[in-house]
């Protein structure tokens, strides 16, 4: 079968939309139009007509919320939204994914809503990554306020990803605090501690020292993170980055593997410190006038081996 015959279904369908004295129909046919302009659709997508099928696939979600149904509803929606991705219009296809969200939502499908935000985002994220950074922040709190945040990890990941590679640091680093209480949640230590440290890092990447160690410190309040090798290592990194010696920065990140064992964004990130002006972050952190406050850090049940 081919687009003609597709022509052809999207033609009776609309019929059966349509009020008719004739034909004794005071209101649209959902009942019977929806499976129609369904295979309508599915004949466009495979000839490649890809504006048509999205079109088709709308009509066919629309049938199905008419009949009740929104999470067949929504599945459909996130193929008219593949249609769209097929075109290039982006901004249809945040649009459709948001509906399909919406309507998972409304089928108490949570976890689905948020999939089908978080895919939207990452196909987003080179020509729209302001987009892409508020589509993966929906998905996160969806899952936050189902108090589902610890199912949604990946999702923490893929956004993590996104912002770093986008440049986005700040909201990288957001994510990442995000990212660890959600670790907290289920209970997964080792992948929240190196998502605070990960925090740290992405901070003085960027060259925002201060606010790096603004957030070392919010993290050696959680008991988890205080007593960790992974916060042994922050510590001995704002030490290295108050001496403004880069050689030292260079040293202590390739010397202790737990730096390169964070996920893969970060630890590409750390393997590049130090960067920008070491002496005004330095400056940031007391330097040579003198230290900052230096962190509490429990250090009774570390294991110094691991930091080797």
């Amino acid at each position: 079968m081919s687009s003609a015959d597709a022509d052809k279904l999207m033609k009776q369908a609309n019929k059966l939309c349509d009020p008719s004295f004739f034909s004794m129909r005071i209101k649209a046919d959902w009942e019977q139009a929806q499976p129609i302009y369904e295979k309508a659709a599915k004949l466009y997508k495979a000839a490649k007509c890809y504006d048509k099928a999205r079109y088709a696939f709308e009509r066919a979600a629309t049938g199905q919320e008419r009949q009740s149904s929104p999470w067949q509803a929504g599945k459909l929606l996130e193929q008219a939204a593949s249609c769209a991705k097929e075109t290039g219009d982006m901004t249809q296809v945040a649009e459709l994914s948001r509906k399909a969200a919406q309507l998972y939502k409304e089928a108490g499908r949570g976890s689905a809503a948020a999939e089908a935000l978080s895919k939207a985002a990452k196909l987003l994220e080179e020509k729209n990554p302001q987009e892409a950074s508020a589509m993966y922040l929906e998905a996160v709190e969806l899952m936050e306020d189902d108090g589902k945040e610890s199912m949604a990890l990946d999702i923490f990941r893929q956004a993590i990803g996104s912002h770093i590679k986008n440049q986005r640091y700040v909201d990288a680093m957001n994510m990442l605090m995000r990212f660890a209480q959600a670790c907290d949640v289920s209970n997964a230590t080792s992948s929240q501690c190196k998502a605070y440290l990960g925090a740290v890092v992405v901070g003085l990447y960027a060259g925002n020292a201060a606010e790096a160690w603004a957030t070392y410190q919010d993290a050696l309040g959680v008991d988890a993170f205080n007593c960790s090798s992974e916060a042994l290592a922050a510590d001995a990194l704002f030490d290295a980055y108050r001496s403004a010696d880069e050689a030292a920065i260079r040293k202590l990140i390739s010397s202790k593997p737990i730096f390169l064992d964070l996920d893969n964004q970060v630890g590409k990130l750390a393997k590049k410190l130090p960067v920008g002006d070491v002496r005004a972050m330095a400056a940031q952190l007391g330097g040579a006038q003198g230290a900052a406050p230096a962190a509490v850090v429990d250090t009774a049940d570390i294991d110094e081996d691991d930091l080797t």
